[in-house]
This record gives structure tokens, sequence and C-alpha cells, in this order.
């Protein structure tokens, strides 16, 4: 059972059941990794050596920071002022790479996470900034959020009280519940002037390592799906998108980690071009989805526009990173990973949205480009799920015309697109979007 009570938040029933299963797989994928000797200290710590810049620098891009990974390297490791970017960028880098290594320590204390441990890393992240460790006695607004956070230096504290006594009263949470009812509490009683979500993002990380999980990260490219989990948890308590987040997340870091334990040591040239070659593939790819999804939306809009309706689609830059799109092409699950949902809305009607995301190619679609390219990424369609979890379901009979759409290299303008028949022919960019766009404006009209 996930006990709430005491917090702001409901879960139903259904919901919940489902959540525990989810938790229950990851539970039971971290035992199992710790049977086989994979998830020992010595992995673990190659592992958090791998994902150190790319942590720092996501958490701070998330905020604004600008910095790469690599950038936020030299950063931290010489001192190096980069050139082109705000040096209090270079401070925050250093103070947040201090603070998620002070965690390490604060996880030996099994202790549930308490106040004083949380003002401890809010004062390492703000360094010296005069607020740092204190909470505020003025008022804030979260940027890109509608949520107002309480407004007094009383209702912040008894607010965080509260947030102490749920944590201090539930210890033996799993936890992914933890890490994810503490963060968007906090979140949402936003104590201090600046860092707040730097130090929320910490505190998940906390309690997982806490238990023996490795360190998630939440990308800058999720920034749009975190703000908005929040934001639904903010505004009716409901903590399922976000879970659902936080889920994602812990399965790709166990994903991370079963890599990093295979790793071999040393550096490879030959593997290295390998890398630059599959990284310049990726990019091909990324900029064919960006171009199909501009044209869905300005085809949608021309047929939409005489009756006042308007399509918005909003896409997730670089949604793909390396690791995830070599391990599709190899035809390995990642978590579901969100490229564009389409957005229609026509006065006098309901709105719809589909989620686009990237799977690896079906049975079928392999077999038609096995000869032309050894697997790789396709484009699926999710909708609303009425259940609530997850957020999207996969539903053929409600995707638009083409179910399943991929492009190969070398193919210049032409997409391979699956039916609801498992027909498969190849089209245009143009005639693709036209034809999606024909199919959501009929099923928009029934």
């Amino acid at each position: 059972m996930i006990n709430l009570d005491g917090s702001p938040y409901l879960i139903d029933t259904g919901t919940e059941e489902k959540i525990l299963a989810d938790i229950k797989q990851l539970e039971e994928r971290v035992d199992l990794l710790r049977r086989q000797g994979i998830l020992t200290d010595d992995t673990l710590q190659r592992y958090y050596g791998m994902k150190r810049f790319e942590h720092v620098a996501e958490s701070n891009a998330i905020e604004g920071s600008t910095l790469s990974a690599g950038e936020t390297e030299l950063a931290v490791l010489k001192g190096v002022t980069v050139t082109g970017h705000d040096p209090a960028y270079i401070r925050d880098a250093i103070a947040l790479d201090n603070a998620l290594q002070r965690l390490v320590d604060l996880a030996k204390d099994k202790k549930p996470t308490d106040l004083v441990q949380i003002r401890e890393i809010h004062e390492i992240i703000l360094g010296e900034h005069p607020s740092a460790g204190i909470f505020r006695n003025e008022r804030v607004a979260i940027r890109g959020s509608n949520h107002t956070p309480p407004k007094t230096w009383k209702e912040v504290m008894d607010g965080m009280e509260d947030w102490e006594k749920w944590s201090n009263e539930n210890g033996e949470l799993p936890a992914i519940i933890r890490a994810t009812v503490l963060h968007a509490w906090f979140v949402h009683v936003h104590p201090f002037i600046d860092g707040n979500g730097r130090t929320a993002r910490a505190l998940s990380n906390l309690e997982l390592i806490r238990s023996g999980y490795p360190s998630i990260i939440i990308r800058k490219k999720e920034r749009d799906r975190y703000i908005d989990a929040l934001g639904v948890s903010d505004e009716g308590g409901d903590l399922t998108e976000f879970f659902e987040l936080i889920i994602s997340r812990t399965n790709d870091a166990l994903r991370g980690l079963e890599q990093a334990a295979k790793q071999e040591q040393g550096y490879s040239p030959a593997i290295e071009k390998i890398r630059q070659v599959q990284e310049r593939r990726l990019n091909i790819w990324s900029t064919s989805v960006s171009l199909l999804a501009r044209v869905i939306e300005l085809e949608l809009n021309a047929l939409i526009e005489p009756v006042n309706g308007k399509c918005t689609i909003k896409t997730f830059d670089d949604t793909l990173d390396l690791d995830e799109y070599i391990e599709l092409c190899s035809r390995h699950s990642v978590s579901r990973t969100w490229s564009f949902i389409v957005n229609i809305e026509i006065p006098g009607m309901p709105s719809t949205s589909s989620l686009a995301w990237f799977g690896y190619r079906s049975p079928q679609m392999y077999r038609k480009l096995e000869q032309s390219e050894k697997g790789g990424p396709s484009i699926f369609w999710s909708t609303k799920n009425q259940n609530k979890y997850p957020t999207w379901i996969q539903d053929d009979s409600s995707s638009p015309k083409y179910v399943e759409l991929t492009t190969i290299q070398g193919s210049g303008d032409d997409w391979y697109v699956m039916d609801k028949d498992h027909k498969i022919s190849k089209r245009s960019t143009t005639k693709v979007a036209s034809e999606l766009a024909e199919s959501f404006l009929h099923q928009l009209i029934g």
C-alpha cells in the first residue's frame, strides 16, 4: 500500500496497484543484480563516475544553465573558465557537484531524510549565497508553473514540518515512493528563494541511493514533461504522472548500470569511431522526425483553419540520446521516449491529443527493411489513458492511419509506414504528414 496519509496527495486504488507492481519489478531487478554480483560498490562507483558530470549538467540545464557535460567536467575538475557562458553557471556546476558527492555520505545514515539534511544539501548547492540553507520569508513564483507556493514564513515552516513528519513516519516505504512524494511535496512548498529544483532532484537521489539504487537523471529534454507532471500534482494532488516519470528514470538508471558493469576498461579508437558514426546517424534521424512534426502541424492547421480550429505540436528536443538510439537499433527496449504531442482544438468539439514516441521496429517492419538496415527506431502512437496509469497507452485502433513510421539512412525524404492492416509502404515526408493530418481529422469527427 502507498501510504499518503498526512501528505497533500491522493491516489486511486487501481492506479496504486499498477504503480506498486512496477515498483516491485524494479526492486526484484535490483535484488537480481546484487545476487549476480553486478550491483557492487565498485560498479556503482564506476557508474557514478560515468554519469557524474551528466548529472550536474542536466540538473542545472533544467534551471537554465548552458554548460554541456564536458564543459561541466572542465569547470569542476580543472577550474577552467568556459568562455561564452555565464560565470554563474560555472559556480553552480561546482556547487552541485559538491552536493551530489555529499549525498553518498548522507545516504550511509539510514534514518529518514529530515530538514537538517535538506538545509545542508541546499547550503552546498547555493554556496556563498546569503539565503543558502535558510527557509524563505518572502513570496516566490515558480517559472513555468501556475502553482502559487505558500506565501509567508509560517506557511513555509508549517508545510516543511508536515513534510518532515511524513518522512519520519513512513521510513519503511519503498524508496521510489519516498523519492516521488518527497520531491513533489518539497517543490510544492518551495521553501527556499532559489535552488529548490536542484535540491529536490538531489533529494530524490538521496532516497534512492540510500536504498541501494543507482542515482537517476532527469534531463533538460524532459523539462516540459517534468514541469507538467509536477503541475498536475500541484493542482489536484495527483502524483500519477510524476510516479511514471520517476519509475521510468529508475529503469533507465538500472539499464545504464548494467552497461557500466559490462563495459571493459580502456579506450578503443575503433569503438570510438563507430560511436561517432552512430551519433551522426542519430542526428539525421532526429532531424527527419522534427521535420515530419512541423509538416504535420502545417497540414492540420490548413485543414481546420476554416472552422477556427488550431493544431499545436509540442516537441521534445533531443529526445533520444546515443545510448537509447543504440539500444533501439539493437532491438532492445528502453523507457518510452516521447517525441512530440499532437494537440487539436476545434470550438464546440472535444480536444484531442496523441503522443508520438520512439520504440524499436516491429517484427514486420524489421523484416521489410532487414536488407537495407539492421534495426533502428520507429515512431508509434499512444492516446491518453482514461485509467490514468500509465498516462499514455498504445492502442492501434485509436492511432492515426499509420501505426508505425521509420526512415533509413540514405533514403532522403522517404518514410516507411505501416497501416492498421500491417501493410508497409514508402511515402515522402509531405505525403505522410498530409495523410496523417487527414486521419487525425477523421478521428475527431468520428
